[in-house]
């Protein structure tokens, strides 16, 4: 599911992302497997594991889109799994 302007349709991902965008200078991973090993990585962290849910893919599909690096994956799957506890 992408984001659009009405949001992913997950209010607590919604509320990581708005957070994330509040600041700017989060770096990014130099490729998308590298990308995706630091979303696999924080979620495991969490004992979030594969095959994620439609709302954790959700959250994923972001951090892909930004190019996310280690450091904003680790702050979005923990402000995330804090928002679910």
């Amino acid at each position: 599911m992408g984001l659009t302007s009405e949001g992913t349709g997950f209010p607590r991902v919604d509320a990581v992302i708005a957070s994330v965008e509040q600041t700017g200078d989060w770096g990014t991973a130099r490729t998308a497997s590298e990308c995706y090993l630091y979303q696999v990585s924080s979620a495991m962290n969490l004992n979030v594991f594969e095959p994620f849910t439609a709302e954790q893919t959700a959250l994923n599909d972001y951090l892909a889109r930004r190019h996310a690096g280690k450091r904003l994956c680790d702050y979005a799957w923990r402000l995330y799994a804090q928002s679910v506890t």
